[in-house]
C-alpha cells in the first residue's frame, strides 16, 4: 500500500507484485535523469548511458554475486519500469551474458522473468510523480540535488501544488522547497543561455548555493546582477559552489569585486584575506571573536565588572597573554 496525505495532496493506491517477461520491460524514457539532454532518447541509447555509470556496473556485480533482485522493480501497466531503471539494465546484461554461455555459475533462465510491483492503470500522472517524489526526494533512495528540485520544479509548476503542501508531503521546510524550484528555474534558463555546456546541469549547485544565501537578498533582486551571477558561473571564475558562501564579503570590498570581474573569485579572495587574516585562518578567526566580545560590553556589563576581582583578573591575564604575544613577533621580527 502507498499512502500519502497532506492537506491538498492524497494518494492512495495498492501495487501488485507480478512476474514479467524481462523482454516486455521498458526504460523510462522520461527519466529524470536525463531530461537535461534536451531530447528524446531511444531504449537502446539509455541503456548505454545507464550502462556506462560506474554506480550500474556497481549494481550488476551485487546482482551477479546474489543471482537476484533485493528489491522488485516499480513499473506501470504499460511495462515501462519508473523505479529500476539502473535494475533493468543489469538484468539485461547479465541475461545476455549467461544466455551467450560467458557466465556459467547462474543457470540459463533465471533472469527470463523477474517479479515487479505493478501500479494499476487507472492512477494518474500527478500519482506517478508524487510516488517518485516520495521514493527519490523524501525517500532513501535519494536523486542528486538537480534531479530533486526538477521533481519539485514540476510538482509546483505542472500541478499546481503550493509550496506549503510541498513541504508538508515532502518534510522539508518551505523555505528549502521554494529555494529548490527558484534555483531549478535559473540553472535551466542558465542551460537555455550557455546551450554550449554539456553539462550544465551540474551548474545547479552554484544557483543553489545563491538562493540558500540570505546575505545576498538585495544582490539577486536586481536582474542584471542574476545575469552577471550566471556569467561568473560560465567563465569558471568560482572554484567551486562553495566560494558562493563568501560572496557577499567580496561584492562588499571594491578591491576583491574588481578582481572577481576581471581574474577569479581566488584572485579577489586572496585580496580580502590580506585585509581580513581571519576569513581562512581559524586562529585569527578567534582572535576576531574576542576583540567582538570585548568591543560588544555595554556600560552596565562594564560596572558590574568593577567590583569582582575575580573578573578582572581573568581580563588582566588576556593583556598580559597579548602583551607576550606582541612581544615574541617583534622577538621574531628583529631576527
Amino acid at each position: 500500500m502507498v499512502k500519502a496525505k497532506t492537506k491538498d495532496i492524497k494518494i492512495d493506491f495498492e501495487t501488485e507484485v507480478k512476474e514479467i517477461d524481462i523482454s516486455k520491460l521498458r526504460l523510462d524514457l522520461d527519466n529524470v535523469r536525463f531530461q537535461h539532454l534536451r531530447k528524446l532518447l531511444t531504449d537502446k541509447e539509455m541503456e548505454n548511458l545507464l550502462w556506462g555509470e560506474k554506480s550500474t556496473k556497481d549494481l550488476y556485480n551485487q546482482i551477479k554475486l546474489a543471482k537476484g533482485l533485493y528489491e522488485e522493480p516499480i513499473v506501470d501497466s504499460n511495462f515501462v519500469v519508473l523505479e529500476g531503471n539502473r535494475r533493468l539494465v543489469c538484468l539485461r546484461r547479465l541475461k545476455q551474458e549467461i544466455d551467450g554461455g560467458k557466465i556459467s555459475e547462474i543457470k540459463k533462465g533465471i533472469f527470463d522473468k523477474i517479479k515487479c510491483r505493478v501500479i494499476p492503470e487507472h492512477i494518474s500522472e500527478l500519482d506517478k510523480e508524487l510516488l517518485l517524489a516520495t521514493l527519490h526526494v523524501k525517500g532513501k533512495k535519494e536523486w542528486p540535488a538537480f534531479n530533486k528540485a526538477k521533481q519539485i520544479h514540476t510538482l509546483y509548476t505542472n500541478y499546481d501544488i503550493s509550496y506549503q503542501n510541498l513541504s508538508k508531503y515532502l518534510g522539508m521546510g518551505k523555505v528549502t522547497v521554494i529555494r529548490m524550484v527558484e534555483a531549478y528555474k535559473k540553472t535551466q534558463e542558465y542551460g537555455l543561455k550557455y546551450s554550449e555546456e554539456k553539462n550544465w546541469h551540474k551548474r545547479y549547485t552554484y544557483f543553489d548555493e545563491f538562493y540558500r544565501r540570505q546575505d545576498l537578498k538585495e544582490f539577486r533582486e536586481i536582474k542584471k546582477n542574476v545575469d552577471k551571477f550566471s556569467a561568473w558561473v560560465h567563465e569558471n571564475k568560482f572554484t567551486n559552489h562553495r566560494d558562493v558562501r563568501l560572496l557577499r564579503q567580496v561584492l562588499d570590498d571594491e578591491d576583491a569585486r574588481n578582481a572577481l570581474e576581471i581574474y577569479n573569485f581566488e584572485k579577489a579572495l586572496k585580496i580580502l584575506e590580506q585585509k581580513n587574516p581571519g576569513l581562512n585562518d581559524k586562529d585569527f578567526k578567534q582572535i576576531q571573536k574576542t576583540i567582538k566580545v570585548v568591543n560588544s560590553f555595554s556600560r552596565k556589563a562594564l560596572i558590574g565588572i568593577v567590583n569582582d576581582t575575580s573578573k578582572i583578573a581573568v581580563i588582566q591575564k588576556l593583556k598580559k597573554e597579548i602583551d607576550s604575544f606582541l612581544k615574541d613577533i617583534k622577538s621574531l621580527e628583529k631576527r
